[in-house]
């Protein structure tokens, strides 16, 4: 059996709940967890003294998230610099999985502003939007690139599925023939 470990960064003195993800013990604050999502107000409700955070010893469990997932999420809460841009697709990605898996709506807006910030491909957009259920008028200038395009490749086209490839096509379609009667030779 492998040592629990103290996470170096997120187990906090001051700490008001433990959480136990593969091997590592996390101290942080509750507060952020109980006034931002929906789930760990259940979770909490619901948890047996043995496991409901209280100690180290009685650690919340979260086996469906790995270290360095959990990690992510908590740096929204303890970001030292209190600024977001820097940070990568997949890290945005990650925070925004678990925002919505965990019902924390605050920190799904925040990915979600963080993401329409970042440069992605068209497709790898579309997806990942449809994916989480987001807003899908944040689409529009990613299905107006792709409208523009002459061709996609398999790939993408396997990716976005046949109801999507089609409903983009309709729409070059109808593009071409709005520009043709205006006169114009592409849209």
């Amino acid at each position: 059996m492998s040592r629990v470990k103290h996470h170096p960064h997120y187990h906090l003195h001051g700490g008001t709940i433990s959480f136990y993800v593969e091997g590592t013990l996390f101290r942080v604050h509750k507060f952020f967890f109980e006034r931002e999502s929906e789930y760990f107000q259940q979770e909490f409700a619901t948890a047996e003294p043995e496991g409901d955070g209280h100690s180290d010893r009685a650690a919340f469990r979260l086996d469906d998230v790995k270290v360095s997932e959990f990690e992510r999420l908590l740096w929204v809460f303890y970001n030292p610099r209190y600024m977001y841009d820097e940070q990568s697709k997949d890290h945005w990605v990650t925070i925004l999985d678990l925002a919505t898996r965990w019902k924390f709506p605050n920190v799904r807006d925040l990915a979600v502003r963080q993401l329409q910030k970042l440069d992605m491909k068209p497709v790898e957009r579309i997806i990942t939007y449809y994916k989480y259920n987001l807003d899908q008028t944040l689409l529009l200038p990613a299905f107006t690139l792709l409208c523009k395009q002459s061709s996609r490749s398999v790939e993408d086209g396997e990716q976005l599925g046949m109801p999507t490839v089609l409903k983009i096509s309709e729409a070059r379609e109808s593009a071409q023939r709005v520009a043709a009667e205006q006169g114009c030779s592409s849209p």
